[in-house]
């Protein structure tokens, strides 16, 4: 005797294909990640950094300086933000 093998539907194996990729895509980009214009990033970039030297704390003021200008440069190819100018200590 040969065993039967149970057939599939193939709408559902195409249903279940569809939602496993969507769940693997979902699960590739980090919850609440949105793409952002350079512009966008310099805006908050300069927003952060004025709030920094508006609190009189240059130390955290160069930090962010820092740090936001190399995130901008390797997030946008090299770029820099204009708008955007180093605390002076």
């Amino acid at each position: 005797m040969s065993k039967r093998l149970p057939l599939i539907r193939p709408s559902l194996a195409i249903a279940t294909t569809t939602a496993t990729a969507s769940a693997l895509i979902a699960l590739a980009a980090p919850a609440g990640v949105q793409a952002i214009s350079l512009d966008q990033a310099c805006q908050t970039f300069a927003a952060k950094l004025s709030a920094a030297q508006a609190s009189g704390d240059t130390q955290k003021a160069q930090t962010i300086y820092s740090e936001g200008s190399k995130r901008i440069a390797s997030r946008f190819n090299g770029a820099t933000c204009p708008n955007v100018t180093a605390p002076t200590p």
